[in-house]
């Protein structure tokens, strides 16, 4: 049972109004303590006008970092600042799906570690059908389907999480960039035992991407993701290195490179149409991967 609570928000160049309203409107009804954190990250000044008037409303710290620091240390930052020991996590692009979703989470979370999981509509906004298709065949699922393989589905999108726990456990400074600072922490909870409890508690994710910015996203989480591989070893479960190792054994690493060049341009062309194929996404990563392991 949580006691008390501190959400926390990061920003960069989002609006957050409606979601902080969805999360006051909760909140009037609380008997516990209760504070929302927003902070942030170096947006731009279109954005920092609409926030700002988040500054004075009852219940809410807003701040605004003098420079970015980045998707790993505003996190740390809010959780260093947090009041209370219990931190809900949520990204700037999210909204609630249920109107319960707070007493959700006071009522049914069991541990340090409970995950409330992402929703995404019933159709792709326009221009975001590969974000979209991803998102919906990838990331979003049941809570008893994720609790099969519990550390796999860790997103600080909509994480409930003990303050201890993920200041011991959360990378600070270790990556740069887009992508897999979730990984790393939820190797991190699984090498130190720390379960994870998943719910049925979504947000829907509704800030998707164009093609364009989610390939570029994809180009540096792989960055990321061989980092982890070098210096923790960390990443030979997931399903991208898994099947990279079973081309490798197969010796079909070769016929990749040898159609580089050609494939590249052809998978993109389908990547950013209409109607994109995550075969044809996951054959681009696997290109990719191959390129920046022969680094």
């Amino acid at each position: 049972m949580v006691s008390e609570i501190s959400l926390l928000i990061p920003v960069y160049n989002q609006n957050v109004l409606a979601l902080v309203e969805a999360l006051r409107q909760e909140t009037t009804a609380f008997l516990i303590p209760c504070e929302i954190r927003v902070y942030d990250d170096g947006s731009n000044s279109e954005t920092l006008q609409q926030n700002r008037s988040l500054q004075g409303v009852s219940g809410v710290i807003y701040q605004e970092l003098p420079q970015n620091v980045g998707r790993s240390q505003i996190r740390y930052n809010l959780a260093q600042e947090a009041r209370f020991e219990h931190l809900l996590f949520l990204d700037n692009d999210v909204l609630p799906v249920h109107p319960d979703f707070l007493h959700r989470y006071l009522t049914q979370a069991q541990g340090d570690v409970t995950v409330g999981g992402v929703a995404y509509q019933a159709s792709a906004p326009k221009g975001a059908e590969l974000r979209w298709k991803y998102g919906k065949a990838r990331e979003e699922a049941p809570a008893h389907l994720r609790q099969k393989n519990p550390y796999q589905r860790v997103f600080t999108s909509n994480l409930l999480v003990s303050r201890k726990v993920f200041l011991a456990c959360f990378p600070k400074n270790e990556l740069s960039g887009y992508g897999h600072e979730d990984t790393l922490f939820a190797w991190r909870l699984e090498q130190n035992q720390i379960p994870v409890q998943h719910l049925d508690n979504p947000v829907w994710h509704l800030g998707l991407e164009s093609a364009d910015i989610f390939l570029l996203k994809t180009q540096q989480a792989l960055h990321n993701l061989m980092h982890l591989h070098r210096e923790f070893n960390l990443g030979n479960q997931t399903k991208l290195l898994s099947a990279y190792a079973s081309l490798k054994k197969w010796k079909a690493t070769k016929l990749l490179r040898e159609n580089s060049q050609w494939l590249f341009p052809l998978l993109k062309r389908n990547l950013v149409s209409r109607k994109p194929s995550l075969r044809f996404f996951d054959l681009y990563r696997l290109l990719l991967l191959d390129r920046y392991l022969r680094k």
